[in-house]
This record gives structure tokens, sequence and C-alpha cells, in this order.
């Protein structure tokens, strides 16, 4: 099972019983003072439970979700893993077997300053060789992000420390453009002789 959901953000807050939210959900909500941040939080939540549902999961009450060592929110059950990720007013949820990161940022001009930080040599040159860098910037900042949060570390694997062309981990990337955005997923579901498919589903909160 490969399957990756997106959805834009509703105009205003959607009114859910906190009882329906998850510990974690809650927790975080209540840090955040910004609307808009809480609004990406609580629809990431939602967004989740319809891909669970809709991939089959069922569920009673709010999910359960722990968090690793590293911050990466799990499933408790273990029924399967999920990522979720959020750009201005997108918001994605990938479900898996198997561990998954994945990413979505909307488009971005290339910027010098990230490039020479958080880039390999490599990523360096494809970027500066690319027909159109601002794209080829933006696809692998989200393939770098991606494979982060696939690992586990997320922030705490440093960006410039690997590069998204090693044989090791391009074997593991997919990505896409929707509109002005850029999805990338990383799982090694993707590096079998028979990958399994990617099921892409959008609109499905908030047509």
């Amino acid at each position: 099972m490969l399957k990756l959901y997106y959805c834009r953000l509703p105009d205003r807050t959607p009114a859910v019983p906190t009882e329906l939210l998850s510990a974690y959900r809650q927790e975080k909500l209540e840090k955040q003072k910004n609307e808009q941040a809480r609004l990406r939080s609580l629809t990431a939540e939602l967004l989740l439970r319809y891909a669970l549902n809709d991939g089959g999961f069922s569920f009673d009450g709010p999910l359960d979700i722990g968090v690793g060592e590293q911050g990466k929110p799990f499933l408790r059950d273990g029924r399967c893993f999920f990522s979720l990720s959020h750009s201005a007013d997108m918001v994605l949820c990938a479900l898996c077997d198997r561990e998954i990161g994945a990413d979505i940022q909307i488009a971005s001009k290339a910027n010098d300053a990230l490039i020479r930080r958080f880039f390999a040599e490599d990523e360096r040159d494809f970027i500066c060789s690319a027909q159109d860098p601002d794209a080829a910037f933006s696809e692998i900042w989200t393939e770098k992000e991606s494979y982060c949060k696939m690992d586990g570390r997320g922030l705490a694997l440093p960006l410039g420390s690997f590069s998204v062309f090693d044989p090791r981990i391009a074997a593991l990337l997919w990505h896409t453009t929707a509109g002005e955005y850029h999805l990338a997923l990383c799982t090694d579901m993707l590096n079998t002789d028979r990958p399994e498919p990617i099921e892409v589903r959008t609109g499905v909160l908030f047509p």
C-alpha cells in the first residue's frame, strides 16, 4: 500500500469536537498561537483520518499517535506508517506499509545561500545547469525533506550531509508537481523490482 492524499485548506477553521482529536494533535494546537498554523495542523489530522478510513483502517474515537525519539509521529497500533506535510494553503498525507517520508512545498526561487549551505555538490551542479533552476531547486528541496522524514531524524540529519543523487537514496524517491506545488515521497517500497504503485488523491476534504 502506498497512498498519497492532498487538499487545500478550508476558508475557515472547521468545527471539530476536541474529543475526536488525538492527544498529540491537541498538544500541538495548544502550543500554536498563529491561527493559520493551527488551521494547517488541524487539517493535517483531518486528512490523516480521511486517508486511514479510505485505506480500510477503521477506528473508534481519536487516533492514538505516539512520537519517536527524534520527534517523528507514528500510530501506536502499528497498522501502517504515515507522513504529513503542509505548505502555504496545501496539506499532504502519505500512507504506507513501511516507513515513509513525504513533503510538499510551494514552488520557490532558487536560493543561493540555501544551496551553498544545504545542498551537496552534485545537487548544486544540477540546479546550476538546469533549464529551470527554480523548479530544480524546489524538486531537490522536497526530496531532501522527504528523505529526512523517512529516516526518522528529521532536521537532526543535516541536509548537506547527503545527496538525493546517491543511488541508494535516489532509488527511494518519487517526485511530482501539482500546479505550483512540488510533492515528494521517500520509502523503500519504491526500491523493488516491482515497486508499489502510488495512488494519488486530491480535493478529498475541501474540494
